[in-house]
């Protein structure tokens, strides 16, 4: 219901596998500033915006120049660290207004919400519910990670935690488009889940004499 593609502008999308190294379509063509453009919304995993991916775009379009295909297959590259708000453009791929002159089609990316992280610029956050005995017992947590092939961040925690912990792990969070080969943080919080009910008498003796 997002895209603003309808009719003979229609858009439709094809999903393929695809790498990282795609061109960027007509985004470094000199942009005029009189064409009109037409701006879609396209919804991306953090998976894609951590691996890269390249996804196909197949359009339809009108077109007033003879021998002009009215549709056409865009590939839309996802670089490793891309955010939300990157703009690709295509240059004179859309419509033709007028014979020779056709709009810009531009892919603004969309970030889905994920089920484990959350990011904010080039770092991740991840957040730990923990029992309030293993807060301050000490335990271990796997964090999987986003690369395509399942690696493992294992955290051993042996003092206590509380609501107010923070630990960063420098070079687990998203890439940097810009710097490749570089990370952003990782920080993981923790929410400690307390006892609901209220403890017995012989509970609160036991706790009681634990921190005496």
């Amino acid at each position: 219901g997002e895209t603003p593609f309808e009719g003979t502008g229609g858009l439709e999308e094809m999903f393929f596998g695809g790498g990282d190294d795609a061109y960027m379509g007509g985004s470094k063509r000199h942009r005029r500033s009189h064409v009109p453009e037409r701006c879609c919304s396209v919804p991306c995993t953090l998976e894609d915006m951590y691996r890269g991916r390249t996804r196909k775009m197949k359009i339809t379009r009108k077109s007033l120049t003879p021998g002009r295909p009215t549709e056409k297959v865009l590939e839309l590259p996802i670089k490793p660290g891309f955010k939300a708000g990157t703009r690709i453009t295509f240059s004179g791929e859309g419509d033709e207004v007028e014979p020779g002159l056709a709009e810009n089609i531009v892919f603004v990316l969309r970030e889905v919400k994920h089920d484990r992280f959350v990011r904010e610029g080039d770092d991740l956050h991840y957040e730990i519910r923990v029992p309030l005995s293993d807060a301050l017992c000490g335990f271990t947590h796997d964090i999987r990670t986003l690369d395509e092939k399942e690696r493992i961040k294992r955290l051993k925690k042996r003092v206590p935690v509380s609501n107010l912990t923070t630990q960063v792990i420098e070079g687990e969070g998203m890439p940097i488009s810009k710097k490749p080969g570089e990370k952003g943080d990782l920080i993981v919080s923790f929410v400690v889940d307390f006892p609901a009910k209220e403890l017995t008498e012989e509970q609160k003796d036991l706790v009681r004499t634990a921190f005496a």
